[in-house]
Order: structure tokens, then C-alpha cells, then sequence
């Protein structure tokens, strides 16, 4: 648990002028959080979930001082110059091509060897050394603050962290950027008809498998919904593959309402919390739609929605939820261990680069990453 004094220090911090309590807006029982940011760049809504209100405000906020982060440019720890400038004082340099899980290349005439553009410090977590990487798959500074040089990166949230504890940020921020990838390898067409079929989970299995989400699914069910579980794993013999839990939920309404089916994706250490807070992003969907204040959301198509819907009620589901992997680690285990632990199936999976920047937080106490790892793909089904 984070102290509530920390959270309202960090809220005033971040420019957050209220964090509002807007799950009676669904009947999900789903609690639902809105950290209002009036001078936000990026984003002035950040949403959080949980099980209690004080879960679901503490990530809002996190989620916020991430985008804060992201938006908050020190010139002083930028370093400018080329590619081939860098290179040439034997400084380790990862090219604007290398940014994989931060940042799709989109404009390569201008992040060539040869272009200047500014670099911002990393530690690659596999060996503990610095390495210099684009500035432009770390911030996203507001327009008239600081430059980074010629736009050629589509920049990304994926694979942010924060927390109180540096360990936890590194792993959240792990964890997201391994979601979106395996997403996209799991689902590189996205939700096809043998996707759907092969993947979706027997919910009679669930209290044995994953007590946890079963006890969510339950409730979801006698509140008029009907909630799909997928194991969205990629197969081992994909290449890729890291071997880590990743679920999939689809949240359908019963009834049919203006909301009629929402989604949700998590990565997690154990199938239990892989699987629970899919089910509980899904349920957050549904509300980010409800409320209308996130500025990034798009209306959804309705037909299509009914029709994949539809789909899903006429599978009958074989996969079990004791076939996702599951991580030998104790419940004690520390972060440093669960980050280690990750890093390990990283690399084992051929990731052999993977780098965190410790970005500026807007207090002490607050750790936020940002991860850069090279040949990560970034999942469009978000």
C-alpha cells in the first residue's frame, strides 16, 4: 500500500486537480479512477482500476507522473550530435532503428548515421553499462519547450513505470513493453477466427486455475455481462517467445448497451494476475468509454463490436488456464529478483539488449523508467 499523504504530495506535484471516483457510472462494480491533469500534454485524463478505489487512484496517478516524466526535458542530460559522431568517440550508441518497444521508426531520411539529433543516457540492464539512445523514444516534450531534434520516431507510452519503489517501476515498465510484443506475436493479424477459438479459456476451469479472476468473472457475470478469458501466450516454438503469461479479456455487454464490448491485455509473473488485470483493463475500457474525457479514444464500430461478440458466444472453449506459464517464484521474492527474473527470459528469448533510462520524477520518493528494447514489436490491438 502507498501512504495517502505520498499520493496527494504526488498529485499536487503532477498538477492534478482532482481524482475522481467514476465507477457508478457502469454497474461493472469495477473500481474506476480519473486523475485530472488540466496542463497535461500528452494526455489531462489518466485512468486507473482496481479491486478498491484506492487501487485504482494510486494507479491513476502513477500512470500520470509516467506522462509527466515523458513531458519533462532537462537539457542538460541530453548530449547532441549524430549517430556517426557518437560512434566515433567509442561511446555505445543504439540508432534511432534500435528503439523497437519505444518508438516506431516513421520518417527514415530524417534519422540517418548522419543526421545530428539529441541522445539521452541509458544503462543496458543486462551488463550495467551506458549506452546512448534517441532522446525522441524517451520524451515527448510539449511544442516551444526543448527540441530533439528532426521528428522521425512515432513515440509511445509502452513501456513506462513508475513507483515508489525503483524495482517496481523497472518491472512494470518490463512487463508492459513484453505485452505488446507478444501480443503482436501471439495475434499478428489480430483477432482472427482461429485466435478466438484456440485460445479462449474453459471458465470451469478458472477457481481452480486462477481463483482470483474467477472470482471477478463471477460477479461480472451476475451484474449482466458475459466476459471472455483468452491465454494470448505466444506458442514456444514462436520466435520470440519469452515464456511469460499474457491474457486477453473481452467484456460483452448483456444487454447490449452503448458500450457493447470492450477489451483488455496484461503480462504478469503468474497466470492469476496475468488474466485479473486483463479482465480488469477490460472493465476500464468500458468506462474510459462511458465518461468521454480521455482524449485518445476513438469511437468504437458498433456492428463490429455486436458481430465479434457474437463469435465469441458461439466458441466453445477447450484451452485451460493451467496450459499459460507460471513463474516458480515466491510470493516474498523481491523486485530486483522478478526484474532479474525477467530480464533472464528476455535474453533467452533473444533479447540481448534491453535498456532503462531513469527518468525525472516530480518528487522524491517517485521512480520512473522508460525501457528501450531493440526487435520488440509494439501490438496495435491496444
Amino acid at each position: 500500500m502507498t501512504d495517502p499523504s505520498f499520493l496527494a504530495s504526488l498529485a499536487r506535484a503532477l498538477g492534478v486537480t482532482r481524482v475522481a471516483r467514476v465507477t457508478g457510472l457502469d454497474r461493472t462494480g469495477v473500481e474506476v479512477a480519473c486523475a485530472v491533469r488540466p496542463g497535461g500534454h500528452v494526455l489531462q485524463v489518466c485512468n486507473g482500476k482496481g479491486l478498491t478505489f484506492d487501487e485504482a487512484a494510486r494507479g491513476a496517478l502513477l500512470e500520470t507522473a509516467e506522462l509527466w516524466a515523458a513531458e519533462t526535458v532537462r537539457p542538460e542530460l541530453l548530449r547532441w550530435g549524430s549517430q556517426e559522431e557518437l560512434e566515433g568517440t567509442g561511446t555505445p550508441v543504439w540508432g534511432v532503428d534500435a528503439l523497437g518497444s519505444a518508438g516506431q521508426e516513421v520518417a527514415p531520411r530524417l534519422a540517418g548515421p548522419a543526421v545530428r539529433l539529441a541522445w539521452r543516457e541509458a544503462r543496458e540492464l543486462h551488463t550495467d553499462t551506458a549506452v546512448w539512445v534517441p532522446a525522441q523514444g524517451v520524451y515527448c516534450p510539449p511544442s516551444g519547450t526543448v527540441a530533439l531534434g528532426p521528428v522521425s520516431v512515432a513515440w509511445t507510452t509502452n513501456g513506462s513505470g513508475a513507483h515508489p519503489e525503483s524495482g517496481q517501476a523497472l518491472l512494470h515498465a518490463l512487463l508492459e513493453a513484453t505485452e505488446r510484443d507478444q501480443l503482436a506475436r501471439a495475434l499478428p493479424e489480430g483477432w482472427t477466427e482461429e485466435g478466438v477459438v484456440g485460445r479462449m479459456l474453459r471458465p470451469d476451469r478458472l477457481e481452480a486455475e486462477a481463483p482470483r479472476t474467477a472470482a471477478l468473472f463471477e460477479r461480472l457475470q451476475q451484474r449482466g455481462f458475459h466476459a471472455y478469458l483468452f491465454d494470448a501466450t505466444p506458442a514456444r516454438s514462436t520466435r520470440g517467445a519469452v515464456g511469460l503469461p499474457v491474457a486477453a479479456a473481452v467484456l460483452v455487454d448483456a444487454e447490449e448497451g452503448p458500450v457493447p464490448l470492450t477489451a483488455g491485455y496484461a503480462c504478469a509473473l503468474s497466470r492469476d494476475e496475468a488474466l485479473l488485470k486483463a479482465l480488469l483493463e477490460a472493465a476500464q475500457s468500458r468506462l474510459t468509454d462511458i465518461h468521454g474525457a480521455r482524449e485518445d479514444v476513438a469511437a468504437a464500430d458498433r456492428e463490429a463490436a455486436l458481430g465479434f461478440a457474437q463469435a465469441c458466444a458461439e466458441v466453445r472453449p477447450r484451452h485451460r488456464a493451467e496450459a499459460m506459464p507460471e513463474l516458480a517464484l515466491k510470493r516474498t521474492a523481491s523486485a530486483k529478483a522478478r526484474v532479474d527474473t525477467v530480464l533472464a527470459k528476455l535474453k533467452r528469448a533473444g533479447f540481448t539488449r534491453v535498456a532503462g533510462v531513469a527518468l525525472d520524477a516530480p518528487l522524491p520518493g517517485l521512480h520512473v523508467w522508460k525501457v528501450v528494447v531493440p526487435g520488440m514489436r509494439v501490438s496495435e490491438l491496444l
